[in-house]
């Protein structure tokens, strides 16, 4: 596919500001839509230029000559927006991603791709990732420089059984603070690898809005960290992340042990979770636990930039 020619016939442009109100209509009126599961609201993108809008063709003569054309001035109109941002670099999710039926769908999802990939390779971004949470984008995705790298599969819970704690000594798990953040990054970066990792901006975000986040700290070192949502009448256990000089030890347990306790005390029986389905580690921690695959399962494509 020729991403320059689709570029050319497509009049794509950075989004901004302005766009907020028209890119939040386009997201529900349009079929092809996707939104990352995210800390931050779409729009809360705008102004990277990584974010890009498709507007609608221009307006045609007779439109322009109609008498609410002359007295109201026309409002540009979106057939498309996408945005891929790296948080941290050097990989970056898309995060946003609509376009419509009227258009060429997939060429216009061609130019818009081909606008933010080329910014992303001046910024030092090597790998763009797209968790696919509906089945429209995946006919198109390979043709669009995309492989299918991997899938993400959800576990449940809904008893109240815990397995036997066993203690960590000297390990003391408490409340997040905004102060933990850069050594919270730091530990990301040790046990993922950059597609997944949080970055210390991303943890306070998710800081203000999380169910639970607390740290796990042996001998006043941080060495891991847990961050729960709310997920309707349940709990989501978002992240879970420990370490990896200490895998082993307990403190993943400890840290899980812990949140369920605070999902009980607020009355949430229902607890879910995401794990990448090649995370062999963090599958058996969830089983020991009584979690159990749900068959609900996310394909994730990425290109290498």
């Amino acid at each position: 596919m020729e991403f320059a020619n689709h570029e050319r016939k497509y009049a794509v442009r950075t989004a901004v500001p302005s766009d907020a109100r028209e890119i939040t209509q386009l997201l529900k009126r349009v079929p092809y839509s996707h939104v990352h599961a995210d800390w931050r609201l779409p729009v809360d993108w705008l102004g990277s230029p990584g974010f890009v809008a498709l507007p609608e063709p221009a307006f045609s003569t007779e439109q322009r000559r109609s008498v609410a054309a002359k007295f109201l001035p026309p409002r540009e109109r979106l057939q498309g927006c996408l945005a891929a941002t790296a948080d941290p670099a050097p990989a970056a999710w898309v995060r946003v991603a609509s376009v419509a039926a009227a258009a060429d769908p997939q060429a216009a999802l061609a130019a818009m791709l081909a606008r933010v990939t080329d910014y992303l390779r001046e910024t030092a971004v090597t790998q763009l990732g797209w968790l696919a949470v509906r089945d429209w984008p995946g006919p198109w995705l390979p043709d669009l420089g995309f492989y299918r790298a991997n899938e993400i599969e959800t576990y449940v819970k809904d008893d109240d059984w815990l397995p036997a704690r066993t203690a960590v000594s000297r390990l003391v798990i408490r409340p997040a603070k905004r102060s933990d953040m850069p050594r919270l990054a730091q530990i990301e970066a040790a046990a993922f690898d950059p597609l997944w990792r949080y970055s210390a901006d991303a943890l306070a975000l998710a800081n203000r809005q999380a169910l639970c986040f607390d740290v796990a700290a042996l001998d006043d070192d941080v060495v891991g960290f847990q961050l729960s949502s709310w997920a309707g009448k349940g709990a989501h256990l978002a992240r879970i992340t420990v370490n990896p000089d200490l895998h082993g030890r307990g403190v993943g347990s400890a840290l899980l042990t812990h949140a369920i306790h605070t999902y009980r005390q607020r009355g949430l029986s229902h607890i879910s979770l995401n794990t990448q389905v090649d995370n062999i580690a963090s599958q058996f921690l969830y089983r020991k636990f009584g979690f159990y695959a749900s068959g609900q399962r996310f394909p994730v494509w990425v290109q290498d930039l």
